[in-house]
């Protein structure tokens, strides 16, 4: 027959339970305190998580963000942004979690609006780069090709082409993060056009005069000759587009004779550019 323990025994072995339990659990880790690196531009993995106090558990400590894998290592990077759970393990085994968050600014975007994307040779064309988040500061912007632009660090421009160009735009923040935008401007090539023939008693084509688009500024020179090579008539500096500035077929106040008449006019178009033409015009009488 098994002899009965002592109830004193058994009485000594429950308090040793239980303070052994007391013990166990005040040796677990209380609580900890994180340092949270927000991700610097949006859309990047470079945020970051450190555990940079433990309050109560036995070192060394362990980390995870699976709480399968643990390290001694207290700094988690590389992160997206999002939600993460962080794991504290002490060296008696006691495991305790945290909530965390990584968070990232708003998506840098920059938009390009123009007043046209189709304009004559010179023409002024006005463009407008809105950035978001709204009053978000910038530390630089930059427009390309930037000869186009005498103020490159403005939003708004005013350019001339004398070709279809690819306009492009980047702007920076402080913290580094970069937009960018193109918009394509097509420049038709301004059309200069010069009568072959005028008849002087005519009401509507008594007049010879260079006629083009938007994209001329001015005809700086007009010169007719005659076949033998003197000069019978010359005009500069005046607009194109109106007749009764050109050459109405007289020459010393009087109407030239019926035949060919050769030309040369220079134009100056919107951008500054010149150009020189050459032909001959018909007079009818």
């Amino acid at each position: 027959m098994t002899p009965h323990r002592p109830w004193f025994k058994l009485l000594f072995i429950g308090i040793a339970l239980l303070v052994t339990a007391e013990a166990a659990r005040a040796s677990c880790v209380d609580s900890v305190r994180l340092t949270i690196r927000s991700v610097q531009c949006h859309g990047l993995r470079n945020g970051a998580i450190l555990i940079d106090t433990v309050y109560g558990g036995e070192k060394p400590f362990y980390y995870s963000t699976d709480g399968l894998t643990f390290s001694t290592r207290p700094l988690f990077e590389d992160l997206w942004s999002g939600n993460y759970t962080v794991y504290v393990r002490d060296a008696s085994g006691c495991v305790i979690q945290k909530s965390a968050f990584v968070p990232e600014p708003e998506d840098l975007m920059v938009k390009i609006f123009a007043s046209d994307t189709t304009v004559e040779r010179g023409v002024e064309v006005k463009l407008r780069a809105e950035v978001t988040p709204d009053n978000i500061a910038l530390r630089a912007v930059n427009w390309r090709p930037p000869y186009l632009f005498d103020l490159p660090n403005s939003l708004e421009q005013s350019i001339r082409l004398s070709e279809s160009t690819t306009i492009a735009i980047e702007v920076q923040d402080f913290h580094n993060c970069v937009a960018h935008d193109h918009i394509d401007i097509n420049v038709d090539q301004t059309n200069v056009y010069f009568p072959n023939a005028i008849k002087t008693n005519s009401n509507s084509d008594a007049y010879f005069t260079a006629f083009s688009g938007e994209g001329v500024a001015r005809v700086l020179n007009l010169q007719i000759y005659n076949r033998a090579g003197g000069l019978v008539f010359e005009r500069q500096n005046f607009p194109p587009n109106d007749p009764l500035k050109g050459w109405n077929g007289r020459s010393k106040g009087k109407y030239v004779q019926s035949g060919v008449y050769p030309y040369i006019a220079v134009i100056e178009y919107l951008d500054g550019r010149k150009k020189a033409f050459q032909g001959s015009v018909t007079v009818i009488n």
